[in-house]
């Protein structure tokens, strides 16, 4: 899929999760392989979230923006 190019004709890529799932399964992997053990503490794993969370927000971003045009077209279609 090409997530610049996305086909909102395509109902599989529609379906498509533009933004990440994030779980805690997932922050405490990042927290193991990111810091130090003695460093964990209510900051570092606060700081862990915002930075990875910002960071999903961003690509996120990217992709909407990169189809604006789609979405746009697509949307007005649906209400005709």
């Amino acid at each position: 899929m090409d997530w610049n190019n996305v086909n909102l004709n395509n109902i599989h890529e529609r379906k498509q999760n533009f933004l990440d799932k994030y779980g805690f399964e997932d922050l405490l992997l990042e927290l193991s392989c990111n810091i130090r053990k003695d460093c964990i503490n209510r900051i570092t794993v606060k700081d862990q979230f915002t930075e990875t969370l910002n960071q999903k927000v961003e690509e996120a971003k990217e992709i909407i923006f990169a189809n604006l045009d789609h979405i746009v077209e697509y949307a007005r279609k649906q209400r005709e």
